[in-house]
């Protein structure tokens, strides 16, 4: 912990709605892009994202 910092900050939970479709639309927009410049791996993991987002989403409704 840096000094003078009497305690530590909780990390933030909560984003807002329009925050993560905009997060969830960029991630799609990539994976795409990933995809037609045929990275595999890049495709893939911009596909995770998109997927742990969308969880999200549904679960905070």
């Amino acid at each position: 912990m840096p000094p003078g910092n009497a305690r530590t900050k909780l990390p933030v939970k909560v984003i807002e709605r329009t925050t993560a479709e905009a997060c969830l639309a960029i991630a799609h927009k990539v994976q795409q892009a990933r995809e037609l410049a045929g990275d595999e791996a890049g495709s893939e993991a911009a596909r995770q994202v998109a997927r742990v987002i969308e969880e999200e989403l549904l679960r905070v409704g």
